[in-house]
């Protein structure tokens, strides 16, 4: 390679900063939010849609009915499949929770976002950092990042974070900073699903009401579709952004039952199933508080599928979380919006998490300020059935491994060498390495992944 990424851009693409899970309390000192957030808006529409996104952890490609999965029930995700536009193209920007988490915030390849200077940090966290810049939890992205709530919010949405955060666990990073007027869920990667307590081994409560630590009885999956449900009911009179981050079905793999004692394989489809039921619950929501016509719904999954032995969690692709195989980062996505987006459909354009951000922009009328990078675009036109009318490469960088995409053409690689070149609509199991039969192509994708590195490792 002939430039490496700064040691900020490795970090925040890399498995590195696949933060570990760290006790709930130190977030409990409050932290103001830094001035107005950043970014300008223009007036927006004097209709307003409201926008709910449902976010699965760690679901794999082919693990829903509607995305051919023969063995599990998924009858509320496939209505919506059924009611609206099915992606066969989508992925995340990772192969992880944080990286991808952080694109979906700001609308851009995680590698750009700003990191949190020592003096926002509690310090706690800041002596932390100073011992050892590898203490996954002494790291996040800015407040001072341009993101989804702080956009919507200047524009007139009431936003909420209902369940997984995952984008840091100092003070300084709590979701209520980057411009969500509610909360409630947790902040690691994980919780027990009964106890509520951070995974890992913290075993320190990880269960929030926006900036205070409160527990309530129940099973996470249940808890999280029933305050969905009630800050619709809350909300109906105005435009709202829900982002329902669910912990299903990442581990532990734990069902309803606390003392269920089904092999993982199973409790992993159960797990499935209750969030299929949680989506369910949303949708009546949406129906009984009349707002099905003016709310656009979007499912997905935050990266590839980490499940037991024994479930076939990803259909025919190959690789899961963690690998830059379409496994890792090639996930569902379902939008629906009555009237506006045709039923039934199915797309085959490729898009990313990083798209969101400029999608929900444009629907409440909101503009980043000129000189601020956006790498995601509107996606709008695209789920409505209108053929995007320009080219763009995607690209991935976990660590030392990276992915580059122009077209159906994928080449992958680690650190300065090319490894396997694919094409996509005729090998999407990645079976077929066309290296030594294409090395023209192979070397144009690789002079495109050198010329992104230099873009995003620059800031």
């Amino acid at each position: 390679m002939q430039k490496s990424m700064s040691q900020k851009s490795r970090f925040i693409g890399s498995v590195a900063f696949v933060m570990l899970s760290f006790p709930g309390a130190l977030l409990a000192e409050e932290t103001p939010v830094h001035g107005d957030s950043p970014g300008t808006v223009t007036a927006a529409p004097d209709h307003k849609t409201n926008i709910v996104l449902i976010m699965a952890d760690d679901l794999g490609y082919g693990s829903l009915g509607c995305y051919g999965h023969k063995d599990i029930k998924t009858p509320n995700i496939n209505r919506l499949a059924a009611g609206g536009v099915r992606l066969t193209d989508f992925h995340s920007n990772g192969p992880f929770c944080t990286p991808t988490r952080a694109a979906l915030m700001t609308g851009r390849y995680q590698q750009r976002c700003a990191w949190v200077p020592d003096e926002e940090l509690s310090p706690v966290f800041r002596e932390q950092r100073k011992q050892n810049l590898k203490q996954r939890w002494a790291w996040g992205i800015s407040t001072k990042e341009l993101t989804i709530p702080a956009l919507l919010g200047q524009a007139g949405y009431r936003t909420t974070l209902i369940g997984k955060w995952h984008l840091g666990y100092d003070s300084a990073f709590h979701p209520m900073n980057f411009g969500f007027h509610e909360f409630r869920g947790f902040v690691g990667g994980n919780v027990d699903y009964h106890e509520h307590v951070a995974g890992y081994g913290t075993k320190e409560l990880d269960w929030w009401m926006d900036r205070k630590i409160e527990n309530e009885q129940g099973y996470t999956t249940d808890l999280l579709a029933k305050h969905a449900a009630d800050f619709i009911a809350r909300n109906k009179a105005h435009p709202f952004f829900l982002y329902l981050a669910h912990g299903a079905p990442h581990d532990p793999w734990q069902g309803r039952d606390p003392a269920g004692k089904k092999p993982p394989a199973e409790t992993y489809r159960e797990m499935i199933e209750v969030l299929d039921e949680s989506v369910g619950e949303v949708i009546a929501a949406l129906h009984d508080n009349g707002l099905e016509n003016d709310t656009l719904v979007i499912f997905t999954s935050d990266n590839g599928p980490a499940a037991p032995p024994g479930f076939s969690a990803n259909g025919k692709l190959r690789g899961k979380k963690g690998t830059l195989y379409e496994g890792g980062h090639r996930v569902p996505f379902i939008a629906s919006w009555p009237g506006v987006i045709a039923p039934g459909t199915t797309c085959g354009e490729a898009l990313m998490s990083m798209d969101l951000l400029p999608t929900f922009a444009a629907l409440a009328g909101a503009k980043a300020p000129a000189d601020h990078v956006i790498d995601g675009i509107d996606a709008m036109p695209i789920l409505k059935g209108t053929p995007p009318t320009g080219h763009r490469n995607l690209h991935w960088q976990s660590g030392n491994s990276w992915a580059v995409r122009s077209g159906p053409w994928k080449l992958s690689g680690s650190g300065g060498k090319s490894l396997t070149l694919v094409n996509l609509e005729k090998d999407i199991g990645e079976k077929h390495n066309r290296m030594k039969e294409e090395p023209e192509r192979a070397e144009e994708l690789m002079k495109l992944h050198r010329e992104w590195i230099g873009s995003v490792g620059e800031r």
